[in-house]
């Protein structure tokens, strides 16, 4: 089984056991915090202003919400930096899930984000990509295409539309950067699950190809040993 197979399996089929569903509502709470701590910070009030007055869908609905976390969170708004996955929480809260099944698509996120960053490894970070924003564009999209309960063939194709759009510098930590490419990674992941489920297409291996998110942002990555759903947050 394929990496990509690996978590089209997981994000369609696992039942996250209940500590990690706990574990996910506390996140999601954590999320809330900073986001109400972010909400009027100079990036949001900018992203605002740029995206004007149009109806918020749930694309627009992940951008700001991730955006004011991230700036909610770079301000200590809850003493600790905030949820571990931004992307996730905001994610699977755009979608508007009831709180059960929030919790359920943010565990599995989570675990899907720590998989693809332990895969990617130290030698991206190393690099100056941001963990949060590239292993959490995967996790985010998992929350996404559960949520949507996405086929297998389209979810495999949401990881692609995700992979395809990771992106996300270290170096813009400490700026309104950096809680805008959380927010980017949130609304391209809702937005490529909504794609993915009206027939949008992508490539077959985003994760493990030979030109692939692995071998494309940590030469020489290697799948985990452990398949997914081994550890849980």
């Amino acid at each position: 089984m394929t990496a990509t197979e690996d978590v089209v399996d997981f994000v369609r089929s696992t039942t996250p056991p209940p500590a990690a569903r706990e574990s996910a509502t506390a996140e999601l709470a954590r999320f809330a915090e900073a986001g109400r701590a972010g909400a009027e910070s100079s990036a949001v009030r900018a992203l605002r202003a740029a995206l004007g007055t149009a109806e918020a869908g749930p694309v627009r609905t992940a951008w700001v919400s991730a955006t004011a976390a991230g700036a909610g969170a770079e301000a200590g708004a809850d003493g600790d930096g905030g949820p571990e996955w931004i992307a996730v929480c905001a994610a699977a809260g755009a979608l508007e899930a009831d709180p059960a099944r929030a919790a359920e698509a943010t565990a599995l996120g989570y675990a899907v984000a720590e998989h693809i960053a332990t895969a990617l490894g130290t030698a991206h970070t190393d690099a100056g990509w941001a963990a949060q924003c590239t292993a959490g564009a995967i996790g985010a999209a998992a929350a996404a295409g559960r949520l949507l309960a996405l086929g297998a063939l389209p979810t495999r194709h949401l990881l692609g539309l995700a992979a395809t759009q990771a992106a996300g510098l270290a170096g813009a930590r400490g700026t309104d950067a950096w809680a805008l490419q959380l927010g980017k990674t949130a609304a391209n992941a809702v937005e490529a699950a909504l794609l993915a489920g009206n027939g949008f297409t992508s490539s077959a291996e985003p994760l493990e190809g030979r030109r692939g998110l692995f071998a494309l942002m940590s030469p020489g990555a290697r799948p985990p040993r452990d398949r997914l759903g081994a550890h849980w947050n």
